[in-house]
């Protein structure tokens, strides 16, 4: 089975190794994000608590970091949207988060933070693209340590993934991980290939991103746990 994978490159590299662990996927790799890190100006002395919504959050900040900053971050009180970022931030800076949400959406994030985090100052390093959920209830600030930019030769390769699709007569699966992969993939579809598209599979991470899926007019199937690996659990049920 034929799977679309949308994340940008890095990432949808390791989704692809998941996937063939899995079972026998054929993982196509279309990235409708690159992401670009920025250099910003960040005193993390100002904060109690650093709050990250991905991983290239954890990455973004890493980068802008001096010796001092590296060490500051060892007494800050840290939250994470999930277990990937989490994870993320315990391999980039060697200990574990202090705040991870059963539940891995900004809303339950912030529920979870609310009890804990009072008049505290908080530094969310993250991307213009994020939603504002966070930054509009916690005091603080927010950073924008990377953004996304759609990749010049996507409509190209779409169109030479729809002639694809219309010789063959299996299903593939369209994943999508957040809501920016869904708007470039779809703004670049025309009317031929939304239609063939009615006859596939479509995987969302989680609810806001098939909320997304599902302003296009189509419905995802949706993992128990908000996470790829949930989505791979998801795809083998398709086969």
């Amino acid at each position: 089975m034929k799977v679309i994978i949308t994340r940008p490159l890095e990432e949808g590299k390791k989704f692809a190794k998941l996937l063939k662990e899995a079972g026998e996927f054929e993982p196509i790799l279309l990235p409708t994000l690159e992401i670009v890190y920025r250099d910003v100006p960040i005193d993390i002395g100002e904060y109690q608590w650093i709050v990250f919504t991905s991983p290239r959050g954890v990455k973004g900040l890493f980068r802008n970091l001096d010796e001092r900053g590296l060490r500051e971050i060892r007494e800050k009180k840290i939250g994470a949207i999930g277990k990937e970022t989490a994870k993320e931030f315990k391999r980039v800076f060697n200990r574990d988060v202090d705040v991870v949400p059963d539940r891995y959406t900004a809303e339950d994030l912030l529920e979870v933070l609310k009890g804990v985090v009072g008049d505290e100052k908080v530094l969310i390093p993250t991307t213009p693209a994020t939603r504002d959920v966070l930054s509009r209830h916690l005091k603080g600030d927010v950073v924008y340590v990377y953004y996304s930019k759609e990749p010049e030769d996507l409509r190209d390769r779409i169109e030479r993934l729809k002639n694809e699709l219309l010789n063959e007569n299996d299903k593939t699966v369209f994943t999508f991980t957040s809501g920016l992969t869904v708007k470039n993939f779809f703004k670049s579809l025309d009317e031929e290939f939304l239609e063939i598209l009615k006859n596939h599979y479509i995987v969302s991470i989680g609810p806001i991103t098939n909320k997304v899926v599902e302003s296009y007019g189509f419905k995802g199937y949706i993992p128990k746990e908000y996470t790829v690996r949930g989505m791979i659990g998801v795809i083998k049920s398709l086969r």
